[in-house]
């Protein structure tokens, strides 16, 4: 490993240099290897069902920008993780803690201001009946809307959702222009409830927390191998122990117990759609947000059934069956 590292360039001398053009070497390898699954997956996949809307030169574009932009972002962050493992040693673990939550902040502040807007076109919602019955219904809930927009996800794909980003005390609701042509007034403004739920019950503090918890039990349990000569010995780091090398062995070895993690965070985001389906008929919705969610998942052709357990590992969200069932919806209408 020394006579191998003492052939680089002089900048790439220290461990955390080499460990970020090892993994960055690793990423780029990583898309280049999973470009046909990639292509084959928008471009036969989603083709044959009608979704795709990407053209091979945005498919490009798009790819290079993904990879410029973890360059960008990912390996500054990387330099921070291995910093704090150098620099604190076995008392890493609340020191990484408040990095990624800090991390998560971050992100979800300048996502949609810097990212984003790189890959979609974010239009204000034109005035009209739809702004108008979503700004009622936030200034009846106190939600702090700041803006509206459409976002153009047409231009790539016909799938259809809806979301809010920002700051707590200013947020901006997004629509994806699918669901407007999708959705009646009435459905998309359910849809909204149902977002907004979400904001309500504090459900992104409690995945936040979650998340915070989660990270701590992980490093917790990477302490305990991060100076572990056998585990390194065994794949040929005989002379030296990069930490990256090492918590990328130990997520393989972390991944039984973190299947567990995943069904634990699956269980809490299945219960935060639940109630914020719940919010949503609360406030009178409940026939529009059924309909809205029968209409996406036919449109999406997303799956409409499946076994209970299967459904609770895999799915983030529960099936439409299931929120159906718990929005007491009965209906013997068409759906248009």
């Amino acid at each position: 490993m020394q006579k191998s590292a003492s052939i680089l360039p002089k900048f790439m001398s220290g461990t955390i240099t080499q460990s970020l053009f090892f993994l960055n070497v690793i990423s780029i390898v990583g898309d280049i290897v999973g470009l046909p699954t990639s292509y084959y997956y928008n471009f036969v996949l989603e083709e044959k069902f009608g979704f795709n809307k990407l053209t091979k030169k945005l498919f490009i574009i798009d790819t290079l920008k993904s990879a410029a932009l973890r360059i960008v972002f990912v390996t500054p962050i990387l330099a921070g993780f291995l910093k704090i493992l150098d620099h604190f040693g076995e008392s890493f673990i609340v020191y990484m803690c408040v990095f990624v939550l800090a991390l998560q902040l971050i992100g979800m502040t300048i996502f949609p201001i810097l990212i984003q807007p790189l890959f979609n076109k974010f239009t204000p919602l034109e005035d009209g009946e739809l702004k108008t019955a979503i700004e009622n219904l936030a200034a009846q809930q106190k939600f702090p809307l700041n803006k509206l927009y459409v976002i153009d996800g047409s231009k790539r794909s016909s799938h259809s959702n809806a979301y809010f980003t920002g700051l707590p005390w200013s947020k901006q609701i997004v629509l994806y222009d699918t669901l407007i042509e999708q959705s009646s007034v009435e459905e998309t403004v359910a849809v909204v409830a149902h977002e907004i739920g979400h904001w309500k019950l504090s459900h992104l503090v409690q995945m936040l927390t979650y998340i915070q918890a989660h990270m701590f039990f992980v490093f917790s349990m990477f302490s305990a191998f991060i100076n572990n000569h056998s585990l390194y010995s065994s794949f040929g780091f005989t002379t030296t122990q990069p930490a990256m090398i090492g918590f990328m062995l130990f997520n393989d070895i972390f991944e039984p117990v973190e299947s567990v993690m995943k069904f634990a965070q699956n269980l809490l985001s299945r219960k935060n759609e639940y109630e914020a389906d719940a919010f949503a008929k609360e406030q009178g919705y409940s026939d529009n947000l059924s309909v809205a969610l029968i209409k996406m998942l036919s449109e999406n052709l997303s799956t409409m059934d499946a076994d209970w357990l299967y459904s609770s590992y895999h799915h983030s969200h529960p099936i439409l069956s299931e929120r159906l069932n718990a929005l007491g919806y009965v209906s013997k209408k068409k759906i248009a």
